[in-house]
């Protein structure tokens, strides 16, 4: 506060550290790199870095990069550059093809919408049987995830957002809105923990009791009361009858 020309996160530095090099005032390109190292341990301690890349690194509408120069999210300039020029090339080898099955088409909209296996998994659904093809379950869902990624030519590692916008330039989210998350969402969740079975209890002589199965609908629980999990809706009328 006593500077205002003085960065927060190292006092050290001017706050135009992470800008360009000013062309009133040249520097050697050993100064640069030591300033752009000093801009870059800032960020790395910075709560926004995460989001400052993936601004930073966003394409714009007419294909150039939302901030072409300076320090931002950690990355220098000529990074977000390489990384944007390695997407285009990903982007050119993978045929358009390749991403029109209605799998891909209803994954890629549903992660615009959310990011949680279970629920990219329903709402992929719910566009697939409007579409008249058959449902997905979490774990084909989250192999079209992976799959995605790798013909939108990004790494295993790739954020949520980092995927949407390089369908977004493939023209897959025509029309669609995303709903950002905070740039820590990776774009492949972590294998989805299935619940174990659950074993008969056995009855006094040694046999086994019955287990029931109740099934209930949405329709059927209004308020689940306090202590109990949600309830998902799980296509009523089509797994009754699959039970019948």
């Amino acid at each position: 506060m006593d500077d205002p020309q003085r960065m927060a996160g190292d006092i050290r530095l001017h706050v135009g550290a992470h800008d360009e090099p000013d062309a009133f005032s040249p520097e050697g390109q050993r100064e640069r790199r030591a300033r752009e190292d000093a801009a870059v341990e800032v960020c790395l301690s910075c709560p926004v870095m995460v989001a400052c890349d993936a601004y930073a690194s966003s394409v714009t509408s007419e294909g150039r990069l939302a901030q072409p120069r300076g320090v931002w999210g950690g990355r220098r300039a000529l990074e977000r550059h390489k990384l944007l020029i390695a997407r285009r090339a990903a982007a050119v080898a993978a045929p358009d093809s390749r991403f029109e099955t209605a799998q891909k088409r209803a994954i890629v909209r549903a992660l615009a919408g959310c990011w949680d296996p279970f629920e990219v998994a329903v709402a992929a659904s719910r566009l697939l049987e409007v579409w008249g093809e058959a449902a997905v379950d979490v774990r084909t869902a989250n192999w079209q995830r992976s799959s995605l990624v790798r013909l939108l030519g990004l790494p295993k590692d790739a954020t949520r957002m980092q995927a949407l916008e390089a369908a977004r330039g493939r023209g897959l989210l025509e029309g669609v809105t995303v709903v950002a998350d905070d740039g820590s969402v990776p774009a492949v969740p972590p294998p989805t923990a299935m619940p174990a079975p659950v074993r008969p209890e056995a009855a006094p002589g040694g046999r086994v009791k019955p287990v029931q199965l109740l099934l209930w609908s949405a329709e059927d629980v209004q308020d689940p009361g306090e202590g109990l999990a949600d309830v998902h809706h799980l296509r009523v009328a089509k797994t009754l009858g699959a039970v019948a």
